[in-house]
């Protein structure tokens, strides 16, 4: 009878140590499982964020590439603008000369004379 107590006794712990190691495979299988998953969705969205950064770079890009040809153009622009003002400059120079000089004459001229010029001037 002791052998049979102790042994049905040794029968229920085994059986109980199987179960229990049974559960924690199928556990830790889950887990694993599990794991596996939840890596395989986060590669995913790494996946599509990296392509919606590298649409939204080229995107930047084009327009970075786009202002850059509208500064050239209006680089181009303000050169030919000023160069315009640069000539419309040493016009205004020369006139200013000639207006010097025929101020001096006029200076120079007696009232019929200034009168005779003005009248050539404007006829």
């Amino acid at each position: 009878m002791i052998d049979i107590d102790i042994l049905s006794k040794k029968k229920i712990g085994v059986n109980v140590l199987v179960w229990l190691t049974i559960i924690f495979i199928a556990f830790s299988l889950n887990q694993c499982s599990r794991n596996n998953q939840l890596k395989k969705e986060l590669s995913k969205i790494r996946t599509e964020l990296k392509k919606d950064y590298e649409a939204r770079i080229k995107q930047r890009e084009l327009k970075i590439e786009t202002l850059k040809i509208d500064n050239e153009i209006k680089k181009n622009q303000i050169e030919k603008m000023n160069n315009k003002i640069d000539s419309l400059d040493n016009v205004k120079n020369k006139i200013i000369v000639k207006y010097i000089d025929r101020i001096k004459e006029i200076k120079v001229m007696d009232s019929q004379e200034i009168n005779n010029y003005w009248n050539e001037q404007f006829n």
